[in-house]
């Protein structure tokens, strides 16, 4: 390659070794950091929000988690939520709830002594106190105008009775039964308005299953469908007109009408696993496989099923109302809580009563690298999404990814390892890069050994590859400590000791460096621990030092981070604690907390530090440390929950509710610098169809130029342009001008310019030389006049 010719300042192409770079002073930052947030994808299975109870009004709901305030009812009529009333049960009284309303029975005292029951209408918060009635005890089953109610008799047993609510003329009703019932046997099973479902054991041992007429004041046994033989294997619900019994594993459900008990129907729900219930004069029946859980209906005179959800949540619950509820949609963006219910022309319809928004994907990593975010997360399996986040303004974040990758696809490159944060890298040009094994070698019981880089270009038309590493046989990858551009720096083991190695990505192969464990990537800068209590920039193009930070303290860093024309150095306690450096003015500005390895980052002017409250940002462009922002919440760790952009942009943290946000800080960018370059020297268009030349920047770009001069002529010839570029321009030049014709062969002075995104800076340019030869095409090129 031919050495590039000096543009602009002398100092700063000594100090990359890369070629020449103008830059102006950079533009005065924003007055206030500006904020951009990016919402979590909707998890593709629906919400789970479970409902407890139903009525004409309202539901009874309960929230994830502990603690109280989980319960609550929602009003169908205008969404109010109020948490569950609360009446006094005292130590030892019972709390129940039935459709729209609550009931408490009072005591205070630990006996079997019946105390004041309490009602209260969620829908009305009306409240009613009932006295127990001498000799009778309060059951858990209640309806708008009577509460069920026990007395037992000389042998223990008990007789049912329905004590009249302030709205009901009978007080006290004894319910006709064929015997009385042992109380221990004694369970409500269901119930609604007009009555409930009960079961006990007879007196000759039976388990006998019983309808409960709250109008007749009458308990009738039912018999049990054809081939059942217990309880347990029943499906039983309660509808306005039919009683519906169902046997497991059975598709027929057979139905007896309340009016009439007498009076049976029989209908085929098309499957032998689910739930049924009566609404009106059809069956609806949910289909139970696991998967979609289809609700259909029948009519119960016989006649073709329809379906009225593809998918549902499984548990077809039943109303007070005897309507039936369930939760269910299209996908977890169009799912909802509905109402079943008999529509003009009798057939069952569906109403909505609540929307459940989708829960949010549940994010697991992140990373951010030259305005580029890359979200790993769980839906229910792993996977990546990349976002393109503006630069600068306040323009907000587009919300929908530019790409994604599934673990199915790719395993080693598209599933984030919350644990490992470290798993797959942003190498800042639009790449990601992880790590695997070639399965080789003799690395002990594991044998994975030799490496393997897994590389996959985001950026539109991209690839993924494999690049397995010659020489790595003895080694077993770890984690990757920093990546810029093609470089990438991780860790491996290797006869059972730790190292740090440095690989080419693109020429597949490691380089004949040894770093240390403090070391860190800056395009084509190795920064590690120099002489003399400072560190040192090694070009791993060309081997040789070409930068020098001294520490100013005697010191042995730990931890070396740059960004820009920042350097972090994390020293002992005893050497003065961790810093930051502006290399610019060489200044040592010292940072207020404790050294923590792995728990303070550098961005490009400020530094975060993950404390024992949240996240604690400093802005350095002042010259000292500014606690400028605090976020107070828990975090897990770098690259986990939070991360920064040290190609000159933001830090970006995941919320509670897994949404990303993405903050700067006040002040001064670094200006727009190249930071690598790979650009050959001769370009024979008769034996490739495109110059090879690359060039890798410190930060986004707006817009870029590629012109090219003829020396012997002095004509100049724009031959590529741009817009915007993150962290790389490689224009992929074929030899033409702009209007289609090969330039003459020759010797060209190359030139690119570029504009940096965020406004703060000056153009930075860099030239060179090409020797160019086009194909044979006939004339002759101009000369100088």
């Amino acid at each position: 390659m031919r050495r590039s010719r000096v543009l602009g300042a002398a100092a700063l192409a000594l100090a990359t070794g890369i070629g020449a770079l103008t830059a102006g002073p950079a533009a005065a930052g924003p007055a206030a950091a500006d904020e951009l947030t990016i919402a979590p994808l909707p998890h593709q299975e629906p919400s789970r929000e479970p409902f407890i109870k139903a009525g004409p009004k309202g539901i009874t709901l309960v929230r994830p988690g502990t603690g109280p305030g989980r319960w609550y009812w929602k009003s169908f009529e205008d969404g109010r939520e109020l948490p569950l009333a609360d009446c006094p049960a005292g130590p030892y009284g019972v709390s129940l709830s039935h459709g729209d309303s609550v009931g408490c029975e009072f005591r205070d005292k630990s006996s079997t002594t019946p105390g004041p029951l309490t009602l209260i209408d969620q829908s009305t918060g009306r409240t009613e106190t009932l006295a127990p009635p001498a000799g009778r005890a309060w059951t858990t089953t209640f309806s708008p105008t009577q509460v069920l109610a026990t007395e037992q008799d000389a042998q223990g047993r008990f007789i049912l009775h329905l004590i009249g609510r302030e709205n009901e003329p009978r007080k006290d009703v004894t319910v006709t039964a064929p015997e009385p019932i042992a109380a221990h046997s004694f369970w409500v099973r269901t119930s609604d308005e007009k009555g409930a479902l009960i079961t006990y054991r007879s007196a000759d041992g039976r388990q006998i299953l019983a309808l409960l007429d709250y109008a007749r004041a009458t308990l009738t046994p039912l018999a049990l469908p054809d081939g059942a033989t217990d309880l347990i294997s029943i499906d039983y619900s309660l509808g306005s007109q039919w009683v519906t019994l169902r046997k497991n594993g059975s598709a027929t459900a057979t139905l007896l009408s309340r009016a009439d008990l007498t009076v049976t129907r029989t209908v085929d729900t098309g499957s032998p696993n689910g739930n049924s219930h009566a609404v009106g004069d059809w069956v609806v029946s949910q289909d139970f496989n696991g998967a979609d859980n289809k609700v259909t209906a029948a009519p119960v005179g016989g006649g073709a099923p329809r379906t009225l959800l593809a998918r549902s949540a499984f548990g077809l619950k039943t109303g007070t109302d005897g309507a039936g509820y369930l939760d269910g949609g299209t996908d977890s963006s169009h799912w909802a809580t509905y109402r079943i219910t008999p529509g003009p022309d009798g057939a069952p319809v569906l109403a909505k009563m609540r929307d459940l928004p989708p829960n949010p994907a549940e994010r697991l990593t992140l990373s951010l690298a030259q305005g580029r975010l890359i979200a790993g997360q769980q839906d229910p399996t792993r996977s990546l999404q990349g976002y393109t986040v503006p630069v600068s303004g306040t323009s907000p974040a587009k919300q929908t990814p530019d790409w994604s990758c599934d673990e199915n696809e790719d395993r080693p490159l598209c599933w984030p390892y919350a644990d490992l944060p470290g798993w797959t890298v942003p190498t800042g040009d639009g790449r990601i890069v992880s790590l695997s094994s070639k399965g080789e070698g003799t690395c002990g019981s594991t044998n994975r050994c030799g490496v393997v880089l897994n590389v996959r270009e985001t950026r539109a038309g991209g690839t993924v590859r494999q690049v397995s590493l010659p020489g790595t046989d003895a080694m077993e990858p770890y984690l990757i400590d920093s990546a810029s551009g093609r470089y990438v720096l991780f860790t491996v083991t290797e006869n059972k000791n730790s190292r740090a190695v440095v690989a080419d990505i693109d020429a597949g192969k490691l380089l004949d460096v040894s770093p240390s464990t403090a070391a860190t990537l800056w395009g084509s800068q190795l920064w590690d621990r120099g002489q003399a209590n400072a560190v040192t920039a090694t070009d791993l193009n060309t081997r040789r030092p070409v930068r020098h930070q001294a520490l100013g303290t005697t010191c042995y860093p730990e931890d070396l981070q740059v960004s820009g024309e920042w350097l972090y150095a994390q020293c002992p306690a005893s050497a003065g604690g961790p810093a930051a450096f502006d290399m610019t003015s060489g200044k040592r500005i010292p940072l207020p907390f404790v050294p923590e390895r792995d728990h303070v980052k550098l961005g490009d002017g400020y530094v975060v530090r993950q404390g024992g409250v949240g996240l604690e940002v400093y802005n350095l462009r002042s010259g000292t440390a500014v606690r400028e922002r605090e976020i107070a919440q828990e975090f897990k760790k770098y690259g986990s929950d939070w991360t920064v952009d040290r190609f000159g942009g933001r830090l970006a943290y995941t919320d509670a509710g897994h949404t990303v946000h993405l903050a700067g800080v006040t002040g001064n960018a670094s200006p727009l610098a190249l930071i690598d370059q790979d650009v050959s020297a001769a370009a024979d268009f008769r034996q490739v169809k495109t110059w090879q030349a690359r060039w890798w920047l410190s930060k986004p770009v707006s817009s870029w130029k590629l012109t090219v001069r003829n020396t012997s002529s002095g004509i100049t010839t724009v031959v590529r342009t741009g817009t915007d570029a993150r962290g790389l321009i490689d224009p992929a030049w074929d030899g033409k001008s702009s209007t289609g014709t090969y330039l003459f062969s020759g010797e060209y002075e190359w030139t690119l310019t570029a504009r940096p995104a965020d406004g703060r800076g000056a153009e930075v340019s860099t030239s060179g030389t090409v020797s160019m030869t086009r194909p044979t095409t006939g004339g002759r090129p101009p000369v100088r006049p």
